[in-house]
């Protein structure tokens, strides 16, 4: 009986001392792999971090090429592959899909690791275009121009093979848009450097119809040149031309004003010449030097010298009247009156114009180009004076449409775009137009390039992807974002699906059905049907599978306590991400290899790629618990810090539980030595205390627990014995 009363006794005093909310662990573990399924399982490790280090999504910034991760996954690869190489049978097979996989995430690292490299190349080629024609160097920046017109299309190619739909936008984006966005620019300085030689050539060969062809194109496409500097000098080259080919006064045929011509107050650079023109019998703008060809200036206000030089009125008091002023144009040898007119001076405070300005998408961002299909904003971004503050010179001020009363909208080929009176343009058709901001009489062109809307004119699995792995009821949308599809569009570049209307079809409605763009699960773990997808009439049939089946993690159980190093590792080929915490922290950069040293509360989450996810819980605690002894002398007190257990006769960590024990149950679990008697013992569980009910007790008296050695819950021995004795005073703990 003694031996029955005592086994109760352990089951029930040993919860009485148990804090700890987690179960018993140390499972057997899995028995070893084979030597080479051990190679193929370190290399199937360097999956999850080449995904990682590929993919915007989770670490990849579309700069960083992954080398090392790369070059240790090959090697990890090639190991493994010479050791399946050398088995035969089911094994080999079974390794040798295993292995596919691996070499599948090496292959997208690869391209991936070359997209940069050959972006590089775009960015290199594109800093010397723009150099050149920061320099002026037209011959040179025209050369650097069809080099980088041919870099962007033959690198395309690799950029294109870039995996994952959010990743390869990245990499086009960071590479290719700045390259084509500066070709773009760069357009038309380089067509007029190329269009003035073929100016000379014809006027050369007095080839007049051409001469005509190029003057048109050249004064067309200077329009589209926004850097001043570079317009000036094309400008300049253009003038020098005219001027080789023309006898000076003796093909005038016509002088004038320029039409809407004014002069400004507060601008002491201007001349009188500025506002006139030269022009031969066919109407053709000569580029001549007023003064150098005997003209002198008088007007009635006494503003102007013979020279036409505001200077010396600047000098007394400044041209300060606004009104009008006559103008006489002289010849200085026969003193002739050559031209008369009457000007309009106006106030250059209150005379301001609109410098510069952008187009806004529906999302509000800035749009390189427009789309047909779309709508985009005019919106004003920098507004200049001749003199004084007006608006637009504050750091960080947003400018408004409503900051500039009286501005108006045109568009120079209603064919390609229209836009309405509050700056909202409307793409009509493909092509190249400038969008005319008219404002306090004077224009401001912003070149508009219009798009035609991609169409889808091809679809199908994205590259690696050889079916669609469904765990639950999903959408369309949400498997083009899986990465699931590519697709083109009519000029061969990649096209968003999610901008297309999708019709959705099944094989076998007790696997999954299709409503719209929505699927419903209706099949078991296994099931195996078709998804039909029709867009633009094209119709694909794509291999669906239903996977419901979680990885498996190993390497610890589930909610236990170890008191060793964990590391956490699966079977699983699907695993598409792994994330790790500690104590509620994430852990930055964990794999499935990472071993696990530190205390703390760990949880270990697989996803596959149908979406299932695992998780695993588990404590590494390395703590040996303490005890500690309170109470009087006919009521002591053992206190754990945690959980107690003992091991049963099958060796597995089993706690002890709470009970009320009376005299005899309790000297049967506790030896009490000395003068006095152990009355009762009370073990609580929520408190994990040992409360003893002693008479009588005198100094030297103790109370011994030595039935079995005493761990907490991951493994940590605590003690063989415990004893507490009591020295006249208080209570004394000791264990061995």
């Amino acid at each position: 009986m003694g031996k029955k009363i005592t086994k109760t006794i352990k089951l029930a005093g040993a919860a009485a001392i148990a804090a700890s909310a987690f179960a018993a662990v140390n499972p057997a573990q899995t028995e070893a792999a084979s030597a080479v399924e051990s190679l193929v399982l370190k290399a199937e490790q360097n999956k999850v971090p080449l995904i990682r280090a590929t993919s915007v999504d989770y670490d990849a910034d579309a700069v960083t090429q992954p080398w090392t991760l790369y070059n240790k996954a090959k090697k990890d690869y090639a190991a493994a592959k010479a050791a399946v190489n050398k088995l035969s049978g089911k094994q080999k097979v079974q390794l040798s899909a295993r292995l596919d996989t691996v070499k599948l995430y090496i292959d997208r690292t690869a391209a991936y690791i070359d997209a940069i490299s050959s972006g590089k190349k775009l960015l290199k080629g594109t800093a010397e275009m723009e150099k050149y024609l920061d320099e002026g160097k037209m011959a040179e920046a025209t050369a650097a121009y069809h080099k980088l017109s041919y870099e962007i299309k033959k690198q395309a190619v690799i950029l294109y093979r870039v995996y994952g739909q959010s990743t390869r936008q990245a990499i086009l984006d960071t590479y290719k848009a700045p390259a084509e966005d500066a070709k773009f620019q760069a357009l038309y300085p380089v067509s007029i450097h190329i269009e003035l030689d073929r100016y000379v050539a014809a006027l050369e060969k007095e080839d007049f119809d051409q001469v005509v062809k190029h003057d048109k194109n050249v004064n067309e496409w200077l329009e589209y040149v926004e850097d001043q500097e570079l317009y000036d000098l094309l400008e300049y080259r253009y003038r020098e031309i005219i001027a080789s080919y023309t006898d000076g006064l003796e093909d005038v045929a016509e002088i004038g004003f320029y039409d809407d011509a004014y002069y400004v107050t507060d601008l002491p650079g201007m001349t009188a010449y500025g506002m006139i023109g030269f022009f031969d019998s066919e109407g053709n703008e000569l580029f001549i030097d007023g003064v150098e060809n005997a003209f002198i200036i008088k007007d009635d206000k006494g503003y102007f010298t013979d020279l036409g030089s505001l200077a010396p009125a600047y000098e007394k008091e400044g041209l300060k009247e606004t009104g009008p002023v006559k103008i006489q144009l002289f010849d200085r040898e026969t003193n002739e009156l050559i031209l008369e007119e009457t000007i309009e001076v106006k106030d250059g405070n209150q005379l301001y114009s609109l410098e510069e300005g952008k187009i806004l998408n529906a999302e509000g961002k800035d749009a390189a180009y427009t789309v047909t299909g779309q709508t985009y904003q005019f919106t004003p971004v920098e507004a200049m004076t001749f003199n004084g503050d007006i608006i637009g010179d504050g750091e960080g001020e947003k400018l408004e449409l409503s900051q500039f009363p009286g501005i108006t909208f045109k568009s120079s080929d209603v064919t390609k775009f229209v836009v309405n009176t509050t700056g909202k343009i409307t793409p009509v058709a493909p092509g190249k137009a400038n969008l005319i901001v008219t404002w306090n009489e004077m224009e401001y062109k912003l070149p508009i390039e219009v798009k035609s809307a991609s169409a889808v004119a091809e679809f199908g699995l994205a590259s690696g992807k050889t079916k669609i792995l469904l765990s639950e009821n999903t959408n369309f949308d949400a498997l083009i974002d899986a990465g699931y599809f590519t697709a083109k569009d009519q000029y061969g570049n990649e096209a968003d699906l999610k901008s297309v209307s999708a019709q959705l079809f099944t094989s076998q409605e007790s696997v999954f059905t299709a409503s719209g763009e929505n699927i419903t699960v209706t099949g078991k773990d296994g099931d195996a049907a078709s998804l039909i997808v029709k867009i633009n009439g094209i119709v694909k049939s794509i291999p669906v599978t239903i996977d419901k089946t979680a990885p498996v993690l190993e390497g610890a159980a589930n909610q236990s306590a170890v008191n060793q190093a964990v590391t956490v590792s699966t079977k699983a080929a699907d695993v598409a991400s792994v994330a790790a915490t500690k104590n509620g922290a994430a852990i930055a950069g964990y794999t499935l290899a990472t071993p696990l040293t530190d205390e703390g509360v760990y949880e270990v989450t697989a996803t596959d790629f149908a979406g299932n996810k695992s998780v695993l819980k588990f404590e590494i605690d390395k703590t040996v618990p303490t005890l500690a002894v309170s109470g009087t002398a006919g009521a002591p007190v053992i206190t754990a810090s945690e959980a107690l257990y003992y091991k049963d006769s099958a060796g597995k960590l089993t706690a002890i539980q709470s009970a009320e024990l009376d005299q005899t149950q309790a000297n049967a679990l506790f030896t009490y030595t000395g003068t006095g008697t152990l009355k009762s013992a009370t073990v609580n569980a929520e408190q994990h205390k040992w409360s003893f009910v002693t008479e009588g007790t005198a100094t030297s008296d103790t109370v011994l627990y030595n039935d079995e050695e005493l761990f907490d819950k991951a493994g940590n021995k605590l003690a063989g014995s415990v004893k507490a004795t009591f020295n006249g005073n208080a209570w004394v703990l000791s264990t061995q």
